[in-house]
């Protein structure tokens, strides 16, 4: 079987999720590092363009979302399950609900209060960068400050809810076993932690300190480095994956295979283009190629992002 091959980058958060992954599932990866920000001339030859890591490699399928490389571990190596107890399906379901919040109510204000509170340790090319994704002009390093005390108000509301959480945990979110259900809620909070250090805010609640520890403890599996050109070798010495569509699906853009398409998230610039292999109400499939690395297949989850037909 293809190595793992995480691009990712230290103070990502979602990559921290990812890692986490690994650490739960035991798994052994290799390690290429990503530039925070734009350029990423080593990255987007393997993901059609999109910018956003991490991403996971497996030869030459590149998956290009959190989310989805989720589904592709419990795919490849469903034991120890992400979805634990008597009903797989249900808390697979559950979970998807809790990470619907968790990465979108709770983050995202966690993150703008916390870089809005250390803007000046940051430089302005960051700021701009991520300005840029969002689309919205670059902001002043004072502007960005003054966002951290209205986001605050909203990320208190939503830890108490993870307090809440925590408080009936046992030890674990869902029983006796950690599950992608402790990982969605967990790394919010460790980027809260990792670009401030310790919160006073979870300091208040000792049962969420406490199972912040159990999930840490999971830890990162097996990682050993690897180059960004070592892992454009081996996308170029690779045959991604053959995929057949569903012949029987509409999607609601009216786009199918073998159109030339456009992959981007709902809320960001960061488009990925190439000719769409398949699509279902699950996943997105793209072929892109990039002289770097040949064909790559490019998989995105359905949910979270768009599409729309390109010109050739």
């Amino acid at each position: 079987m293809a190595e793992l091959i995480l691009h990712h980058y230290d103070f990502s958060n979602f990559s921290e999720k990812v890692r986490l992954i690994f650490g739960l599932k035991g798994l052994d990866w290799r390690s290429v590092d990503v530039p925070s920000t734009a350029p990423k001339p080593n990255f987007t030859p393997l993901t059609g363009g999109h910018r956003r890591a991490p991403a996971l490699q497996i030869g030459a399928d590149v998956y290009a979302d959190s989310a989805i490389i989720a589904d592709e571990l419990e795919r490849r190596y469903p034991e120890p399950t992400l979805y634990p107890g008597d009903n797989p399906a249900q808390t697979a379901a559950l979970t998807a609900a809790l990470a619907a919040w968790a990465e979108r109510d709770l983050l995202w204000p966690l993150a703008r209060y916390i870089t809005g509170l250390h803007a000046d340790r940051f430089p302005e090319s960051f700021h701009y960068d991520r300005a840029t994704l969002h689309g919205k002009p670059k902001p002043t390093v004072e502007q960005v400050q003054a966002s951290a005390e209205r986001n605050l108000a909203q990320a208190r509301p939503q830890i108490a809810r993870v307090h809440d959480l925590a408080a009936a945990a046992a030890p674990y979110l869902f029983g006796e076993t950690p599950g992608l259900a402790d990982i969605v809620v967990y790394h919010p909070l460790w980027l809260l932690e990792t670009l401030g250090g310790p919160s006073e805010m979870i300091d208040a609640a000792p049962a969420t300190r406490a199972w912040m520890s159990r999930v840490a403890a999971l830890g990162h599996g097996a990682p050993v480095g690897m180059s960004a050109s070592e892992a454009l070798d081996v996308a170029r010495g690779s045959e991604p994956e053959e995929i057949a569509p569903d012949p029987a699906y509409r999607s609601p853009e009216s786009v199918g295979p073998g159109e030339q398409i456009s992959v981007s998230p709902l809320e960001e610039k960061s488009a990925a283009t190439g000719t769409l292999l398949a699509i279902d109400d699950k996943r997105i499939v793209l072929r892109a190629n990039h002289e770097r690395v040949g064909e790559v297949n490019v998989h995105f989850p359905r949910a979270g992002y768009r599409l729309r037909q390109v010109e050739d």
